[in-house]
């Protein structure tokens, strides 16, 4: 009987915390990261007329996110607000930050509206760098967050019902440099397998040649 009681409260562990159960809840991020957003909305929603947003990580603690964040809103003025994120239990701050190095298919848990599953991975360039971001999607929002660092990148949300729509993009950071102007990742790899193929071929070269002068 005991052991059918155990079994039972372990059931209910895998089913009320998913992410824990599957991969370990790490953060991605580390004290001192900041990153910028710019942010457009079409249509009036009361505390939602932000224009540009930034965080700073000011403490990682395992699952648990210390920030610092500021925003300005378009009438000019700022808000600075002191936040504390946990990863384990679903705090995340309007999803801005997700664990590392998830993968399709994988679900986290967001405490304010329950499981959401990794829908999809793509090559996409943000901040100047071309980055492997997941996708996911709530019933009014679709978001971007970059891979590595579980970061948001994008977020686009449409409230039809009131005719509001909100996307936030992230323009810098320091988490990752930006590439060369017009140069993406498969491009700078692309380049370099042709210059070892010259450098292999001028070295056969080379050596044919010098064998057929000692002839």
């Amino acid at each position: 009987m005991r052991k059918i009681a155990l079994a039972a409260l372990l059931f209910v562990g895998l089913v009320a915390f998913p992410t824990s159960a599957f991969y370990a809840l790490s953060a991605g991020v580390k004290q001192g990261d900041w990153i910028e957003y710019q942010v457009a909305v079409t249509g009036d929603m009361p505390g939602h007329d932000a224009k540009w947003a930034r965080i700073d990580v000011v403490n990682v603690q395992g699952p648990v996110l210390s920030l610092n964040m500021t925003t300005q809103f378009t009438n000019g003025t700022y808000l600075y607000e002191n936040i504390t994120l946990n990863l384990e239990t679903g705090q995340l701050g309007d999803d801005f930050f997700i664990p590392a190095n998830l993968s399709t298919g994988d679900v986290f848990y967001d405490a304010h509206v329950g499981n959401i599953t990794i829908t999809g991975s793509e090559q996409r360039t943000y901040a100047g760098a071309e980055r492997t971001v997941l996708s996911g999607h709530t019933n009014v929002t679709t978001f971007y967050w970059d891979k590595q660092t579980g970061i948001l990148v994008e977020a686009y949300s449409n409230y039809s019902s009131i005719n509001f729509t909100m996307k936030t993009v992230t323009d810098k950071t320091d988490m990752w440099q930006p590439q060369a102007p017009g140069l993406s990742a498969s491009l700078v790899y692309a380049a370099s397998a042709v210059a070892i193929t010259v450098v292999v071929v001028a070295i056969v070269l080379y050596w044919r040649r010098r064998g057929r002068a000692k002839q």
